[in-house]
């Protein structure tokens, strides 16, 4: 037993030590000056790739062209420069074909030796994206500071092996108050061992900040913005440092990991966000002033941080953060029982009138972006799926337990390091629910409907219906898929139609099409030139009136009883 002990503790310290003298790849950000009147910048980026030992025509470099239905700066980048131990290395460029993501692949037209030096120009640009709605990954500027998310503008080494991280800022040109903040801690920041891909999915930020708190701890809850939105952000970012020390206590998270909150504005997808490693960017824009409006988006988010998983789909972690990002503050006491059903019933409403609802969830990654109808289908019926599966568990434990028992279960593997496939998540549901948790989990993935019994969501509510009518765009939803959009198959009897739109007609729009089909009344204003002349047309984007469940306060079920 001692010679085990040892050996075992000479791995240890063996493995501690090969990850120190891991090669370390260097990170350097210098943002330029940013004009605050065009709304343009740069980041001058420099790389420094150790052991590029590389033949002739390997690939190098790589970033994508478009990630998610954003450009990235593949194609804008300036003054790429590449040296070696040689001195400068030629290289040549290759896309992957276009696809729903595509990456350019930079290959070096002569051997390389040692290390590798990259340096290039990434712009900052705030005009609105060409392609519509997408996460808000780019580089944008904002109050003289810049933000972005690293899959958009920090070019990787192919295949790259673990390396330790270095990140260093040069924020001289953004003024003597300057700070800079990621997802990977305050300023300048070294990582152990691990993939360089995680650069990708790290948020960036520099400039004049405004924080939350004041002093930043290494640990637990943090927030900074640039500029001055219409509207104080700091009531909203202490409602959610509040929460998510709650979250961390229902997720049963024995650590208190950094979470970091980045708060912009958004000229598309206004309200949204993205989910980043450790951290969120959340967006407002104008649709999106209403500080009350962003709690639900900040819940969703913050979920992810405990529920991310390897299951297939986005039925998962998309289902289960909308299941709980009303539940949750519920029960925390921050959102008041109105509020929950109000949440309930916007997904309720937008899944049963979705025309599309019986879309197989096999179908819906090829098809993601070319329809919000089915970009929604995770969320949506993820949620309601979760509900069925919860109200089902109770009743067949006669209340003992939950969801949350098999949320809480896949939380404490995920923290262990352990890969939960699809197999894993159904062998939990059938020791609650048996062949019958495999059934409703096959109907969902087949899009049969989910639809969750009367008191599925507590005591204080029950099932009703409701009359609505559908989100109809009046043409093929493809047309608004791509640089150009060019209006195609419109319906002649459709709202688009009656205001005046025409196939043909090229438009552009500046909302999310995601918040306009969830909302009954809104209206949609695309911008369309046709003949050389360009105008708007707006019109209410609905079809056909269509009965959709609801859910209502049960009378007489005071507040105190509402929490599942």
């Amino acid at each position: 037993m001692p010679r085990l002990l040892f050996a075992l503790a000479a791995a240890a310290v063996a493995t501690a030590a090969a990850a120190e003298t891991a090669p370390e790849f260097g990170v350097l950000l210098a943002p330029g000056p940013m004009d605050r009147a065009t709304g343009k910048g740069f980041v001058d980026v420099t790389l420094t790739i150790p052991q590029a030992d590389a033949a002739a025509g390997a690939p190098l470099l790589t970033l994508p062209v478009v990630i998610a239905n954003t450009d990235t700066v593949a194609n804008t980048l300036t003054g790429l420069r590449v040296t070696d131990a040689l001195g400068e290395v030629p290289l040549t460029a290759k896309d992957d074909p276009v696809a729903i993501a595509y990456a350019r692949h930079w290959m070096a037209k002569r051997a390389v030796k040692g290390d590798l030096t990259v340096r290039y120009r990434a712009p900052v640009d705030n005009t609105p994206p060409a392609r519509g709605s997408g996460p808000p990954y780019s580089l944008r500027t904002e109050g003289g500071g810049v933000s972005g998310v690293g899959n958009t503008f920090i070019l990787l080494p192919e295949g790259g092996k673990p390396c330790r991280i270095s990140l260093r800022w040069d924020l001289k040109a953004l003024g003597p108050k300057a700070s800079a903040m990621s997802s990977l801690g305050e300023g300048d920041v070294r990582l152990a061992a691990g993939p360089v891909e995680r650069l990708h999915r790290t948020l960036f930020m520099a400039g004049e900040m405004r924080r939350v708190p004041e002093q930043v701890k290494p640990t637990g809850f943090s927030a900074a913005w640039l500029g001055d939105p219409p509207f104080d952000p700091r009531p909203l970012m202490g409602w959610a440092e509040r929460l998510h020390g709650w979250m961390s206590g229902f997720f049963q998270d024995p650590s208190e990991p950094p979470y970091r909150v980045v708060l912009r504005y958004n000229p598309i997808n206004a309200g949204g966000g993205a989910a980043l490693s450790n951290s969120f960017l959340l967006t407002w824009g104008e649709t999106a002033k209403d500080p009350e409006g962003l709690k639900g988006t900040l819940a969703h988010e913050m979920i992810h941080t405990w529920t991310a998983s390897g299951l297939g789909g986005q039925w998962y972690g998309e289902g289960i953060a909308v299941h709980y990002q009303a539940l949750l503050p519920l029960r925390a006491g921050m959102l008041t029982p109105d509020q929950y059903l109000e949440d309930i019933n916007d997904t309720a409403r937008r899944y049963y009138t979705n025309a599309l609802n019986d879309t197989p969830d096999a179908e819906i990654a090829a098809r993601f972006w070319e329809d919000t109808r089915i970009r929604t289908l995770p969320y949506d019926r993820g949620a309601m799926y979760f509900a069925v599966l919860d109200e089902k568990i109770r009743k067949a434990s006669g209340g003992k337990r939950s969801l949350d028992d098999l949320i809480r279960e896949m939380v404490r593997r995920r923290a262990a390091g352990e890969t939960v496939p699809e197999a894993g998540w159904l062998d939990l549901l059938a020791k609650d629910l048996g062949d019958e948790g495999r059934r409703i989990h096959a109907d969902m993935l087949a899009g049969k409907l989910m639809l969750p019994g009367s008191e599925a969501f507590g005591p204080c509510f029950i099932r009703t219906t409701g009359r609505f009518r559908r989100f109809d765009l009046g043409f093929e939803p493809k047309s608004l898929v791509g640089d150009v959009k060019t209006i195609r198959g419109l319906k002649p009897d459709s709202e688009a139609a009656k205001a005046g739109l025409k196939d043909g007609d090229v438009v552009t729009y500046s909302v999310a099409m995601d918040s306009v089909q969830g909302d009954q009344s809104r209206l949609l204003t695309l911008n369309v030139t046709r003949e050389g002349k360009t105008f708007p047309i707006t019109y209410l984007p609905r079809g056909e009136v269509v009965d959709a469940w609801q859910w209502a306060r049960a009378p007489g079920v005071p507040d105190d009883r509402c929490v599942n």
